[in-house]
């Protein structure tokens, strides 16, 4: 099947356009995702206090816990609200989160055994999760929702772009032709490979970072007729109880524990979220992993007095709620192993090439003359795309060299990956080459991500690569050294983009500052 000249071209002018417009953002939440897909195991890694294991019970912990509240409870400084993580392999202390009466947050470490308190030493893995859907930016889900359904948008007309040609484009690579021809050939084979794995994930981040602001809303005006209780109910969590003023002593953390045990005992239970605490109508939501396919979260709500008020069940009571859990659990890749989260960090790293390509094919095709919106995605190809790689080895490298008794030391972690970026794409138009300023930026995050597993290595006196020590800080040496190959590459590729012969003008990346118009 061949489509029509004129419905090619319009196909063509949407595919281009939407991807040319979309092209920064959805490099850098597919860069941040193949981090995401790692985030628990990175927790060892950005604080060495989660390195050394810590032997303690249940009870033990419950017994910490319980009396963190109390004393907090009694003292009346106790946070409304307070999210509790347990104890786990790669994280075996506590993670402690409340808001403050004028709004801040705050997050501690506490040790199971002993009760010491902490200030949260990195929030790094968790902060680049949430930069996957730009949740920290003002109205950053929304912006992300979008972009995901743009991305849907390209996906759906590069299908139909490649409709009769399909089986022999899958294949075709020219390397040794003119750069429009070898970046088709890239672009095409990419996408091919990459199509099913694209569209699952901008459909599912559409689910996933438009429910809270047009879903759900649409849904309780629509299908509930208005009734918010009706449009919690049917996701399988009720709405919060509402404070009654009356004081009250903190539940009792060992018998919540157990009762949500009972309620779902092949689950594994792993966060407390404490409501009302120090009121007669406190409650806890005690959330749960089942391990049940695209069916993974539960969730047993347990009054202050004991009782069993809510068993959320994997999957939900339903449609809506297994469209939610199913398009979270399918984005993250929850459904299976490790094995297959390497082929999500695999594709998502093909993906952002993918987006490469197409802005390079735009620039290529509008080489001999190009206008000054051609020469702003080329500078900002240049600074979005290095500055996003750029940006994480910055992150990390502040991880290591951010001093221990810096007050809100995350804060300053965030600041550092946002000032990176920002600088990096503001200074693209004013750097005489935009290919030079990408190449440079991929270079240096190369450079610094390949060195890091010696960095930390030094610092904390541990060999590097070693297996029979801690497996997460294997594995996240490995990954460093396997991602700063890939900038390294993508710098030697972006190095060697020049026009082949003169006669073929300015390539995509190699405008000099006096042509630009």
């Amino acid at each position: 099947m061949r489509l029509k000249a004129g419905t090619y071209r319009v196909l063509w002018e949407a595919h281009a356009w939407a991807g040319a417009t979309a092209s920064v953002l959805l490099v850098g939440m597919f860069l941040l995702g193949v981090i995401s897909l790692f985030r628990h195991e990175l927790e060892p890694w950005q604080d060495p206090r989660l390195r050394t294991p810590v032997a303690v019970d249940d009870a033990r912990t419950m017994a910490t816990l319980q009396e963190w509240m109390d004393t907090r409870v009694a003292s009346g400084t106790a946070p409304t609200s307070l999210n509790v993580v347990l104890p786990a392999p790669y994280a075996p202390w506590m993670w402690l989160g409340w808001k403050e009466k004028d709004g801040a947050d705050v997050a501690v470490r506490v040790h199971p055994l002993t009760g010491a308190q902490a200030p949260e030493h990195s929030d790094l893995s968790e902060f680049l999760f949430w930069m996957h859907f730009l949740y920290p930016l003002p109205g950053g889900m929304f912006i992300a929702g979008l972009v995901a359904t743009v991305l849907l948008l390209v996906v759906v007309t590069g299908l139909f772009l490649q409709l009769g040609r399909f089986r022999r484009e899958l294949v075709r690579f020219r390397p040794r032709e003119a750069l429009r021809t070898a970046w088709g050939d890239l672009h095409k084979v990419l996408g091919s490979v990459g199509l099913p794995f694209q569209a699952v994930m901008a459909w599912t981040a559409a689910i996933i970072a438009l429910n809270a602001t047009v879903l759900q809303p649409v849904m309780v005006h629509t299908a509930f007729d208005g009734d918010v209780d009706a449009g919690y109910a049917s996701t399988g969590y009720p709405r919060p109880l509402k404070r009654s003023g009356e004081a009250a002593p903190a539940p009792r953390m060992a018998a919540v524990l157990e009762q949500a045990r009972a309620a779902l005992p092949d689950v594994r239970h792993y966060r407390f979220a404490i409501r009302n605490l120090g009121d007669a109508q406190g409650f806890v939501d005690v959330r749960g992993y089942a391990r049940q396919g695209l069916h993974d979260f539960t969730s047993v709500r347990v009054s202050r007095a004991g009782e069993v008020l809510n068993v959320r069940e994997a999957g939900g009571p339903g449609p809506t709620a297994w469209l939610l859990e199913g398009a979270y659990v399918l984005h993250s890749g929850l459904y299976a192993g490790m094995g297959l989260r390497l082929v999500y960090a695999l594709l998502g790293i093909l993906s952002a090439l993918c987006v490469l390509t197409g802005n390079l094919i735009w620039l290529e095709r509008r080489a001999r003359g190009m206008r000054p919106v051609d020469v702003g995605l080329a500078r900002l190809t240049a600074g979005g795309f290095g500055g996003a790689a750029f940006a994480l080895a910055a992150v990390f490298l502040a991880n290591q060299l951010l001093p221990d008794s810096l007050s809100n030391r995350p804060q300053w972690e965030h600041a550092t990956f946002y000032v990176a970026w920002c600088l990096c794409v503001l200074g693209a138009p004013l750097y005489p080459r935009a290919n030079e300023w990408a190449y440079g930026l991929l270079a240096l995050a190369g450079g610094i991500l390949f060195v890091l597993p010696w960095l930390d290595a030094w610092r904390h006196g541990r060999p590097v690569l070693a297996p029979a020590g801690s497996p997460y800080l294997f594995f996240a040496d490995v990954g460093f050294l396997v991602l700063g190959a890939v900038f390294l590459g993508s710098a030697w590729v972006v190095h060697r983009m020049a026009p082949r012969e003169r006669g073929e003008g300015v390539s995509a990346l190699n405008v000099p500052a006096h042509e630009q118009p």
